[in-house]
């Protein structure tokens, strides 16, 4: 595995905690539209305001149905992820990664957490990258 496959295979926590949030924003505005639907009176002209109402708890459902597979396929590509990071069993490698690939953190904002120069920073990635792609080809021949 090259380091940008190692790297590819790093980013998909965040790339599934992007969706699951575009996703929860998509099921919110849902939500929010429904409690200020105003309410319906039998009699009183509704033409067909409960077939909306029904299509729009049936698209509720459908969505919140996909946040919660995408937030199980999230919490376990979460933890694989954490997982083959620790098999470094180097804690500034490892601390690095996940700073990187697991909290989002920006290279400057690294090198501040962890007393280093961005330049050091970038450096123990590259470290950790091709100490990586080698654990990984040996878990995975």
């Amino acid at each position: 595995m090259t380091t940008d496959e190692v790297k590819d295979y790093l980013r998909q926590a965040y790339k599934l905690d992007r969706r699951l949030q575009r996703e929860q924003r998509k099921l919110e505005q849902l939500q929010s539209k429904v409690r200020y639907v105003s309410p319906s009176f039998e009699g009183m002209g509704g033409h067909g305001s409960g077939d909306k109402m029904s299509k729009a708890v049936a698209d509720i459902i459908e969505r919140t149905q996909r946040v919660q597979e995408l937030t199980a396929t999230y919490t376990a590509r979460y933890g694989e992820i954490e997982q083959a990071i620790h098999s470094l069993h180097n804690d500034i490698l490892e601390e690095v990664l996940e700073l990187r690939y697991l909290q989002y953190l920006k290279w400057d904002k690294i090198a501040e957490r962890m007393n280093y120069t961005e330049r050091h920073i970038t450096r123990l990635h590259g470290i950790a990258l091709k100490k990586m792609s080698v654990n990984v080809l040996e878990c995975h021949p």
